[in-house]
């Protein structure tokens, strides 16, 4: 294809929906960044009138740092989407990165595990961050109490779901999920987590989709292939217990 030639397939980014979803992210972007200029600018403000009373002091520049490193996140995540290739990829046990991403949620979750040990071919590093940002939406959300995590191998795919009990969400809604900066009614808003989670199925040959829990609730199902090879044994290291965690 020549320097000057139209891509073939027509999805560029000058694709109209390709464009939407540019304007989409930017727009999600200058709303954060702006949020957090206005807590960063304003603190400072506030310090600087109140430097005689150290107890002020620490509490305004307290914000300042807290905003700061949601800065310095949410730049973090967008260097994730703005990655072009996969990153390096390896064999691991689908069920020690589920361990891993429920490890710290302080809801109880029940885990409903297949018995055939599924192993899957991932970026370590994205799938952690992209398990564990699924997890902690969930889990944050107000009215979900519990949540169960269940995985299965069907063919030659392994599936793993994660259902809440909390608020359901409408059909405008559900297909909004994925989409960066996005809030759903009465759930916290994504923003780039759930991203993160397409980002990590379109990457390594999977797919990924959300849908009402009946009779309430949410759920998000994630389908990649299964690993040709065994697991490497060289996850991310959390044993699992063979209780309900």
């Amino acid at each position: 294809m020549g320097e000057g030639d139209p891509p073939r397939d027509g999805k560029g980014i000058l694709h109209p929906e390709g464009m939407q979803a540019a304007r989409d992210l930017a727009a999600g972007v200058v709303h954060e960044v702006n949020n957090i200029l206005g807590v960063v600018i304003g603190n400072a403000h506030l310090a600087k009138k109140n430097l005689a009373n150290p107890a002020a002091l620490e509490k305004y520049m307290s914000e300042v740092r807290d905003a700061a490193e949601e800065g310095r996140e949410l730049m973090r995540h967008l260097g994730i989407l703005a990655g072009g290739d996969p990153r390096r990829s390896r064999v691991l046990s689908l069920h020690d990165l589920v361990a891993n991403a429920v490890s710290n949620l302080r809801k109880p979750v029940e885990m409903d595990l297949s018995v055939e040990e599924p192993a899957v071919e991932l970026d370590l590093w994205l799938a952690q961050d992209a398990l564990g940002s699924l997890a902690e939406f969930m889990a944050s959300t107000s009215t979900v109490s519990s949540l169960r995590v269940v995985t299965r191998v069907v063919g030659g795919a392994v599936v793993l779901a994660f259902e809440d009990d909390g608020a359901s969400l409408t059909e405008k809604e559900l297909s909004k999920l994925f989409a960066p900066f996005s809030k759903a009614d009465r759930r916290p808003k994504t923003g780039v987590g759930l991203t993160k989670l397409a980002d990590l199925a379109s990457r390594f040959g999977g797919r990924v989709a959300a849908g009402r829990r009946a009779p309430n609730g949410l759920r998000v199902v994630l389908t990649l292939p299964v690993a040709s090879a065994g697991a490497s044994g060289n996850g991310p290291g959390v044993p699992l217990s063979k209780k309900r965690v």
